[in-house]
């Protein structure tokens, strides 16, 4: 892939005809430092405000529109290009450009053709890049400075909105996260601190065993069981990772005509009843659409309510938050590896609005969150995805 505008065959130069090291040391403390857990692996930005952060280390120094090339493990790409004065403090490369085109050199040294060279030159037990080896290697650029002008904007305008949706979605989260802490009763309350208007009854306390009935998940499968037969199953992960079943992530399993399983309904809540942290145990997910001949995996059990002013998706909200979380955590049993004890579960006691309407407004409000995060995370991989494929079609 080649600009309109670009023509001709490129010229085959030695790295170190294209970028000098510079190795002058400084000190940070007056200067930024940048260290490699500033730096976001891949999108070439930082993570935090380097000059909000305390930091007197020893480094090399860096001017503006340098390429700070991380030569520890280089196939993580802990590369940035400078937009101040700084040290860069670690096992870094101070990289600057000769061609005065410090854009097109930061895009180069992300592409397939420089990291090949990058990661070949590493060592075994803690993989360095080589720089004799390096700036001693041939790499095909263009001739014409206007062509590599052209790349280095076209991929930093990439970088730009790759940025802007990492910013969005971290934005999102936030608002999720901070929506949860606020949106269900906290220890000792018995009413949330925000509410929808139109909505001021007292909420109501609720004990699990009252609302409804645990099952199991598949029983007595064999590992041929699974990936074949004419049924599906919701998996661990699917349970694990969503507020609601993703049915697109539905896995096959052989369930025989006479075998007695559980098969799911809509409006069941799941439980994984088993993670290697108490924060991750007992996470709750909702399956939120009819389905025939879908059953669970062993590994999770399902809730079925049967009082009908109770909103499912308020409950897989609700586990989900850090009050929820602290529930189950507290429950959780075990040294290396934590359990749910269902006798206890049952016991579980939650706030519960006494209007459903207003559970369903609440259920209503994350599920729009969620559709957010999950476009926006569709799009930023998409961003990703392109500006990939085009670092590998872009140079020779």
């Amino acid at each position: 892939i080649r600009f309109q505008e670009s023509e001709g065959v490129w010229k085959n130069v030695y790295f170190s005809e294209i970028a000098e090291r510079i190795s002058v040391s400084g000190q940070a403390g007056t200067l930024p430092g940048i260290e490699f857990e500033d730096i976001i692996s891949g999108e070439g930005r930082l993570n935090k405000d380097v000059y909000q952060k305390e930091c007197f280390k020893y480094g090399k120094l860096f001017n503006k529109g340098d390429v700070l090339f991380g030569k520890l493990r280089p196939y993580l790409k802990n590369i940035i290009l400078a937009d101040f004065r700084g040290v860069a403090i670690g096992d870094f490369w101070v990289l600057r450009s000769k061609e005065n085109n410090s854009k097109f050199l930061y895009t180069m040294v992300l592409s397939e053709a420089f990291m090949k060279v990058a990661n070949i030159s590493s060592g075994s037990k803690m993989p360095r890049a080589d720089w004799n080896l390096v700036s001693a290697t041939r790499f095909n650029i263009p001739i014409n400075k206007k062509e590599q002008q052209y790349i280095g904007k076209y991929f930093s305008i990439f970088d730009t909105q790759i940025s802007t949706a990492s910013s969005r979605l971290a934005s999102l989260k936030q608002v999720k996260e901070a929506s949860l802490q606020a949106m269900f009763p906290q220890k000792g309350e018995t009413v949330p601190k925000i509410r929808f208007k139109g909505f001021e009854e007292e909420w109501v306390n609720v004990r699990l065993e009252d609302i409804g009935y645990c099952y199991t998940g598949l029983s007595g499968k064999t590992k041929e069981d699974f990936g074949a037969g004419t049924s599906w199953y919701i998996s661990f992960l699917n349970v694990l990772t969503n507020a609601k079943i993703d049915t697109t992530l539905f896995e096959k399993v052989k369930v025989n005509k006479d075998e007695h399983q559980n098969e799911v309904h809509k409006g069941d809540l799941f439980f994984n009843t088993s993670s290697e942290t108490p924060e991750e145990v007992g996470m709750c997910s909702v399956l939120d659409v009819e389905t025939k001949n879908v059953y669970l995996n062993s590994f999770c059990f399902g809730f079925r309510i049967t009082d009908n002013n109770i909103n499912p998706l308020y409950i897989a909200y609700l586990i989900r938050s850090n009050i929820g979380r602290r529930i189950m955590s507290v429950l959780a049993q075990g040294a290396t590896r934590f359990n749910l004890s269902k006798s206890n579960f049952y016991k579980i006691e939650i706030w519960v609005p006494s209007c459903i309407e207003e559970q369903q407004k609440i259920a209503s409000y994350f599920t729009s969150l969620d559709k957010q995060i999950a476009l926006q995370t569709q799009r930023l991989e998409k961003l990703r995805q392109i500006k990939a494929a085009c670092l590998d079609k872009m140079f020779v």
